[in-house]
């Protein structure tokens, strides 16, 4: 013991180090009363999920600019005699200096970073306790990101003394090991801390104070690992984390899906996470929002575990998609969530099969391992498929491998880049102060096309655009800290453009940048290899496979591979729309390795197939099937192939049942009561009605090209007038003429003749409804009205608008209309439009739960009769039932989830059963807000089954989707 100098934690300590280590087990909690309850008590609200309070929240890492990343304390001591080794992680105040650790996979350490925009941040800080009095030689391992202009220097203070080396110059941009000096240290307590000189992304992984003068520590990064353990008395010797019938890997939107879908099927699952927060892309790190095929199709925002997320995000009003998330895994008793553990290893049975997978703590560099039976790689960049020895595709292939005519002529390892992004900005944040403030650029900014060749429009200044990318040949996956760098020097060469070259430059006079997130949100990198690849071809034919188990509908959006350097080109490499296609199961298995399924970016399509397919939306559905498949696997000891090639109706079905739409498959659940059922309701509606108050507002468009809306024409023949909600930054009121022309089908924007041109005025400098005397008559079934490119004026999209509407852009004079389904920019007629709809009620058993074409697959009361409204389900004979399936409308044409309430929701209601002798009341849910609710409940005997809608959200109709009813 002479040579360990460490002193002995207190049992506080212990039981503290312990819960930051471990603790990012999310805990596991019963499920909620409204879920389990018996016929005796009815229930009222789960805190979680049905009243207006927000639920707790977890604020462990709510900002990336300070993301509070915090290794657990660690007494600094000499477990070697001689050597003191600190962890950049280690210090005990960072200061303005930024913990990352999204490069653990490539240099085996997190690091400290001095991020900030040209202005050195605060020092990092550690009190030390020297043991011994002597001569110490400094250690400083650090990294020259730019060798040619060195932009992140800083030097080491011990007590009053600065290393006389300036660190974050050296020669070599590697990650090298670098002497500071030798110090003289008294016995007893000192302070170290890390001096920023720069603000410019100087960077520090760890330090090493050694008596002996000849010591040089390794810089080859096996070799690094095992001297910090030596020197730490860090064990490298793995920690079981236990056995589990499916292994998650990766929690983004597909990974928690594809978690928490599994733990649902009742398989005891594990999800592995390398950050500290979950939702990858969608979490308070990044922020990317969850796009999918809603964006550009009528009523095809994706259902399932994503809806039910996106729907807790906007109720409680939760920034980005990371409490949502962790919510609904603190509820699923079988899942156990593990965050800051990276993935580094695959232990295989055989070459075909994982057995296990390794893991390091990407904050303490404790290794733990997890067993399972099936695997689920949610990685985005493919990891886990990697380790195991899984075929993979990186970079695109030739036009000729899949006849995909937007495929480049020639096979290469280009990528589309991604891009920098944090919750508080996408690429940076700038800030208007009043006044004129210059800005000079860093000698190492990167030089962006000259104005006339920038083939750009900037929207604002406040901050970045999507399109601020790096050239595809430099690689995300194997250099993903150079591929961030170099996002680094093109933002600040893009302010740079705004502020002295653009022809914007004038607005942007009084904006300062204020700060750049340092998180690269990635857009591709490998994609795993499964029995079939999704092409261009498959999606731009709507292709429907046999065994489909989601869909996709967001265009064919493939950056360009020379990022922002393309100029004139634009930003895209392609962009057509497309329409709505299905995705085969094949695509979500390795052809390979017979355990091993996957979701996110890494699954199994082409380069310019993923163009489409990478947004979150349809990945997180991806994930809810794969996460299905594994429980499915694991329960039945079989392989993703023979559920494909046995039992994929079964699989889809059992999808269908946890809200999981794949198109043009009804339910057809042979265990569901309710399609033998006999429906009655209190009242049905006829027409839908939509005015001015059913609007609710979406983003500005700007009339820079011209603008349309189409709607049903509805029972009215007669169009009095029409009203457009339009805004103007003119300083005077400016005349506009709408066009109304007419059309047979929903998206036919070919007619070229006017039923009747008007003209109005639009008021200056505010949004207004704006109304158009238009007094014709139309005779065909929809109507679209349009508005010439004029500048100075916007036109605001709307969230929601009657079956059959779309809206398109840059058409007249000759050019083509570009159609948009699924968004509508806002209007209203007079009169109100009142379109004929089927509300039947027998559409609460027809097997599809949501809006397609023009079948609404919905029952609707009676918009003129009061609540409370009622639908009934009487069986040919009374049936044992403990189990009630609800879908409600939460307005899946809307593509994002931006309402708090969706009016047409459910809001108060009612489950009873007959007993043959009277109504029993079974459930009582107040304050809800999803779409798909389940009731479960003691067996009992019903002769019948009724919902009762005491009150919605808004909306003066009862509307419900679907009911279904089990004995499960």
């Amino acid at each position: 013991m002479s040579n360990n100098y460490c002193r002995v934690f207190s049992n506080n300590e212990i039981l503290w180090a312990t819960f930051l280590i471990v603790g990012a087990v999310i805990p596991s909690h019963a499920t909620p009363p409204s879920e389990t309850q018996t016929p005796t008590d009815a229930v009222t609200a789960s805190a979680f999920d049905e009243t207006a309070q927000r639920p707790r929240q977890d604020t462990s890492a709510q900002d990336n600019h300070r993301l509070p990343l915090k290794k657990p304390t660690r007494e600094i001591c000499m477990i070697e005699e001689g050597f003191l080794w600190i962890d950049a992680e280690d210090f005990d105040n960072y200061g303005g200096w930024t913990l990352d650790s999204q490069f653990v996979h490539r240099m085996g350490s997190s690091y400290l970073i001095a991020a900030s925009v040209g202005n050195p941040v605060d020092d990092a800080t550690l009190r030390l306790d020297i043991p011994k009095a002597g001569r110490y030689q400094l250690w400083v391992r650090s990294k020259n990101w730019l060798k040619d202009y060195s932009p992140g220097k800083f030097t080491v203070r011990i007590g009053d003394t600065e290393s006389s080396h300036v660190f974050g110059a050296a020669e070599s941009e590697a990650w090298l090991w670098q002497r500071g000096g030798v110090f003289e240290l008294p016995q007893g307590n000192t302070s170290l801390a890390i001096h920023d000189l720069t603000g410019y992304y100087g960077r520090c992984d760890a330090l090493i104070l050694t008596t002996n003068l000849r010591y040089t520590p390794p810089n080859e990064r096996d070799a690094l690992c095992k001297e910090r353990a030596r020197l730490t008395g860090l064990s490298l010797e793995p920690t079981p984390e236990g056995e589990y019938d499916v292994v998650v890997v990766g929690a983004g939107a597909a990974g928690c899906c594809a978690a928490i879908a599994s733990a649902r099927m009742g398989a005891t699952t594990a999800l592995i996470q390398n950050r500290p927060v979950l939702g990858g892309n969608a979490s308070v790190e990044l922020g990317v929002p969850i796009c999918g095929a809603g964006s550009g199709q009528s009523n095809a925002r994706e259902s399932g575990i994503i809806e039910e997320a996106g729907r807790i995000k906007a109720r409680f009003d939760y920034p980005k998609m990371s409490e949502p998330f962790r919510l609904l895994a603190e509820k699923e008793k079988n899942l156990t969530v593990f965050l800051n553990r990276h993935v580094f290893s695959a232990d295989m049975n055989s070459d075909r099969q994982i057995g296990g997978v390794k893991a390091v703590d990407t904050l303490t560099g404790q290794i733990t391992t997890y067993r399972g039976k099936q695997f689920v790689d949610c990685t985005g960049d493919g990891w886990l498929g990697y380790f195991a020895g899984a075929q993979y595709r990186f970079g695109r292939e030739s036009r000729e491998e899949f006849a995909e005519d937007l495929a480049p002529a020639t096979a290469d390892d280009i990528t589309m880049s991604g891009c920098l992004m944090g919750i508080r900005a996408l690429s940076y944040r700038a800030t208007n102060l009043g006044k004129p403030i210059s800005y000079r650029p860093p000698a190492w900014a990167a030089e962006l096309p000259p104005p006339d060749e920038f083939g750009r429009s900037p929207r604002g200044f406040a901050g970045g655009q999507w399109w601020l990318e790096h050239q595809g040949e430099l690689n995300d996956l194997t250099h993903p800290e150079k591929a961030r760098d170099e996002l680094l020097r093109i933002t600040y060469g893009y302010w740079d453009y705004i502020k002295n070259y653009s022809l914007h430059r004038h607005s942007a006079i009084n904006y300062a940048l204020t700060y750049v997130p340092i998180t690269d949100a990635k857009r591709e990198s490998r994609r795993l290899v499964g029995d079939y690849l999704l092409t261009q071809n498959d999606v731009q034919e709507g292709k429907i496979f046999a065994d489909r188990i989601s869909y996709g509908g967001w265009p064919l959006d493939v950056h360009h591979a020379r990022g922002i350097y393309s100029g004139k080109e634009g930003p895209f490499h392609c962009d057509p729309r497309v329409p709505l296609y299905t995705i085969p199961f094949r695509c979500l298995y390795s052809v390979n390795i017979d355990n091993l399924l996957f979701a996110g970016r890494n699954v199994s399509v082409t380069h310019i197939a993923l163009g489409t397919v990478r947004v979150q939306g349809t990945l997180a559905a991806l994930g809810q099937a794969a996460g299905t498949a594994a429980a499915l696997c694991a329960h039945d000891k079989a392989t993703p192939r023979d559920l494909q090639r046995q039992r994929i109706a079964e699989f889809q079905q059992i999808l269908l049942k946890h809200d999981q739409y794949i198109p043009e498959i009804r339910n057809e659940d042979p265990r569901d009561l309710a399609r033998s059922a006999r429906l009655t309701a209190s009242s049905t509606g006829h027409h839908l009605f939509f005015d001015r108050k059913n609007v609710r507002r979406e983003k500005l468009h700007p009339l820079n090209l011209s603008r349309a809306v189409m709607f049903p024409r509805g029972v009215n023949e007669r169009l009095e007038s029409v009203s457009l909600l339009l805004s103007s930054d003119r300083t005077e009121a400016t005349p506009i003429t709408l066009h109304v022309r007419e059309a047979d089908a929903s998206g036919d924007f070919s007619a070229e003749d006017d039923v009747i041109a008007v003209e109005a005025l639009v008021p200056a400098q505010r949004e207004t409804w704006v109304e158009f005397k238009t007094a014709c008559t139309l005779d065909k079934h929809f109507a679209w009205v349009w508005l010439p490119k004029t500048a100075g004026i916007s036109w605001r999209l709307m969230s929601a608008a009657p079956i059959g509407s779309c809206r398109a852009y840059g058409g007249g004079k000759g050019r083509v209309w570009q159609v948009h389904n699924g968004q509508q920019y806002a209007f209203a007629t007079k009169p109100s439009l009142a379109i004929e709809v089927d509300y039947h009620v027998q559409n609460i058993t027809n097997g599809t739960t949501r809006g397609v074409g023009n079948k609404t697959n919905l029952w609707a009361s009676d918009p003129k009769q009061s609540m409370p409204q009622w639908v009934a389900l009487r069986f040919p004979e009374p049936v044992q039932l403990n189990t009630v399936y609800l879908t409600f409308d939460t307005d899946m044409n809307a593509s994002h989830h931006t309402a708090a309430l969706v009016p047409q929701c459910v809001r108060d209601y009612e489950l009873s059963y007959h007993d043959r002798t009277r109504w029993q009341k079974l459930v009582s849910v107040a304050a809800n807000f999803q779409r798909r609710r389940i009731h479960r409940f003691a067996p009992v005997t019903a002769s019948q089954l009724r919902l009762t809608v005491l009150a919605t959200n808004g909306s003066p109709s009862a509307r419900v989707f679907e009911i279904r009813a089990y004995d499960e």
